[in-house]
């Protein structure tokens, strides 16, 4: 019997340690407009706990802190085998971010903040401690939470609520200094707009200009001179008055006044706020994020994970304007703006040396299907010869040409018809008229869609630039003058099945003399004495486009006979969009080139012949996602790529 309480204790506790972590993540409100997760357990783990207390004993953290945990981060009091969330929340009128984590003992974690301030009973058993102007920190025996307020500052420049909350806008204009003109308008005005009674019977004489001598007849008769009200007294006091320094003093005196009265509204209101969002959240009256999106956040979480449930939302939260009243008088119907995006996800992974980033948008189920039409090609099979292990980077591309073509149209109309203001018919049949006047099928044997640029090797090229030379009047003599320059060798190429019409344009140029052929190379000179040449080969179903004229001759002649470079070959047949650079090739070059890394480059330079490369690619849309990955492979070591980065803070940290 005793033994059937143990083990029913051992299932409640290990039950309550997985309600704890999926506890953690319900208190992140349903409307969180992003939010950051944090792997702690894995964390630790792969960065090595022992290099984390060395590093922050390098940073003094536990001395300052005043901790006597034996420089331990498990001794801090949070519980690090659990997951650690972030999130910002926005209305409009504040923006709110909570950083939360779980503690496993108060205890220690309260060691962490004698110096931040006293601890205060709260409500539903939190303590909060008041931290900077606008954050708070609030926790009690399982959970820390950091939430800190901003308040967005359009929403109070709408005079009709700045004036409800007691916000006066002033503003402060000093006399132009140079400007006696302007203020002497400036002080008619001042005059004019005096509040002086008059009787309404009263015949009142403007005067236009100063008395001025006339010649007058002999029998002129000169009336007396009429009397004026006393306006020129009045402007006569205040003129006294504006050239008195101290009237500038008062009024900077009360715009500074006024300036500090709206602060510390703005201030008592964000405050105010603050209070009122931390109670909702500690008392669990709020509505937690939907199971839908706890399951994103945490399913096959790395290292980090940053999700924003609503891309469009935040999407629109960044255009100029809150208020749509711009909008409006622009003729822009933000209701009918979208973009077809739904959640997003960054992903921070470690895959033993190589750390990568992996990011990914879901798709309305129409512009998924549209956009997997519109990359639905793969690259020309001929482009991986030309990825041989001179390579030092590539850029590979490859979109359906007619497919983009023909579905433009109608993508802008439907997505950001919204935005088009009164033109937006217009616009439409403007699309409309193109995708019927275009080509598409023509188009696309032009230019299919499939494009490769290849860095391969560095070369030395001769550039023509100007120079002066001056006589002794200093009349300046234009000069041409020749240098060598060692730059890297690139070329663009791309399919074309029909190249009828590229030939022909090439043909003219050089009939024209604008350019040159020399065994099939086209020539363009440079211009000005300023570029080097671009030289354009067709070749089979190829146009090459290159700044070497030498490695478009040995392919012309079939003698590229390099080792290809299988990883780089591997990512381009893989993907859709695929980008590398080789780093190990990098220091070797920078010295070729004569380039020189400032001193506090040079060591990190000189390490990257241990790197491997870094990548950019994407599979286009899997399912109704569209994907993207970024990843760098870091010098091979026993603990990983995390543990690495480490050590070389560590090392820069021992430098100082």
């Amino acid at each position: 019997m005793k033994s059937k309480f143990i083990l029913l204790g051992l299932a409640c506790l290990s039950f309550g340690t997985t309600v704890k972590a999926q506890d953690l993540i319900k208190q992140i409100p349903e409307d969180a407009e992003m939010i950051a997760a944090f792997h702690m357990k894995d964390i630790v783990q792969k960065a090595n706990a022992n290099k984390l207390n060395e590093l922050l004993q390098k940073t003094g953290f536990f001395e300052k802190s005043g901790i006597s945990a034996n420089n331990d981060i498990k001794n801090l009091g949070v519980d690090l085998s659990q997951t650690a969330y972030f999130y910002t929340r926005k209305t409009d009128s504040i923006s709110f971010t909570e950083f939360m984590f779980s503690l496993n003992n108060k205890g220690q974690f309260e060691k962490l903040l004698h110096e931040a301030g006293e601890p205060k009973a709260f409500a539903n058993g939190y303590t909060s401690i008041g931290l900077k102007s606008g954050s708070m920190l609030v926790y009690n025996d399982r959970i820390a939470r950091f939430v800190s307020a901003t308040t967005n500052t359009t929403f109070l420049d709408n005079d009709s609520i700045a004036s409800r909350y007691g916000i006066k806008k002033v503003d402060y204009v000093a006399r132009p200094a140079d400007d006696e003109d302007a203020w002497a308008d400036t002080t008619v005005a001042a005059m004019d707009s005096a509040a002086v009674v008059w009787d309404a019977d009263e015949n009142l004489a403007v005067p236009v200009s100063p008395p001025v001598a006339i010649a007058a007849e002999p029998d002129t008769i000169v009336g007396a001179t009429e009397v004026l009200p006393p306006v020129a007294d009045i402007a006569m006091d205040e003129a006294a008055e504006i050239h008195d320094p101290s009237y500038y003093d008062s009024l900077y005196t009360a715009y500074e006044d006024q300036n500090r009265k709206n602060d510390s509204i703005r201030n008592g209101l964000r405050d105010k706020w603050l209070l009122n969002e931390i109670t909702r959240l500690v008392s669990g009256s709020h509505k937690s994020l939907s199971i839908a999106d706890q399951e994103k956040v945490l399913k096959n979480l790395g290292l980090i994970r940053l999700y924003v449930p609503r891309v469009e939302d935040l999407y629109r939260g960044l255009l100029p304007y809150t208020t749509s009243l711009p909008y409006y008088y622009m003729g822009i119907k933000l209701d009918k703006f979208k973009t077809g995006y739904q959640d997003g996800l960054l992903d921070l992974v470690q895959e033993g040396n190589v750390l990568k980033l992996k990011g990914s948008v879901g798709l309305d189920r129409d512009l998924a299907e549209m956009t997997k039409r519109m990359y639905a090609r793969k690259p020309n099979s001929k482009f991986s010869k030309y990825l041989t292990d001179k390579t030092l980077g590539f850029f590979n591309v490859n979109i359906n040409s007619e497919a983009y073509l023909k579905e433009m149209p109608a993508y802008m109309a439907k997505y950001y018809s919204g935005l088009l203001g009164p033109q937006q018919d217009v616009v439409e049949w403007g699309l409309m008229a193109l995708e019927i006047a275009l080509d598409e099928k023509a188009i696309a044997e032009v230019m299919p869609g499939d494009h490769l640029v290849v860095v391969n090797g560095l070369r030395k090229f001769k550039k023509d630039y100007i120079d002066y030379t001056y006589d002794d009047d200093y009349n300046a003599t234009e000069v041409k003058k020749t240098k060598e320059e060692t730059l890297p060798v690139f070329i663009w190429m791309f399919t074309s099945k029909d190249q009828r019409l590229i030939k022909k344009g090439l043909e003219m140029a050089v009939s024209k003399q604008v350019g040159q052929v020399h065994d099939g190379i086209y020539a363009f000179s440079k211009q000005k004495a300023k570029d080097f040449p671009i030289y354009v080969l067709l070749k089979e179903d190829l146009v090459m486009v290159s700044n070497d004229s030498l490695s478009l001759n040995d392919i012309r002649q079939n003698r590229m006979n390099a080792p290809l470079n299988k990883d780089f070959a591997k990512l381009m047949k893989q993907n859709k969009m695929s980008a590398a650079i080789d780093l190990q090739k990098l220091p070797g070059m920078l010295k070729e080139m004569g380039v020189t890394p400032g001193r506090q480059w040079e060591a990190t330079v000189a390490q990257l012949n241990q790197y491997g490369s870094t990548a950019i690619t994407s599979k286009g849309v899997v399912g109704n996602r569209a994907e993207v990955e970024m990843s760098t492979r870091l010098p091979q070591t026993s603990e990983g790529a995390i543990s690495y980065l480490l050590d070389q803070i560590m090392a820069e940290l021992n430098k100082k």
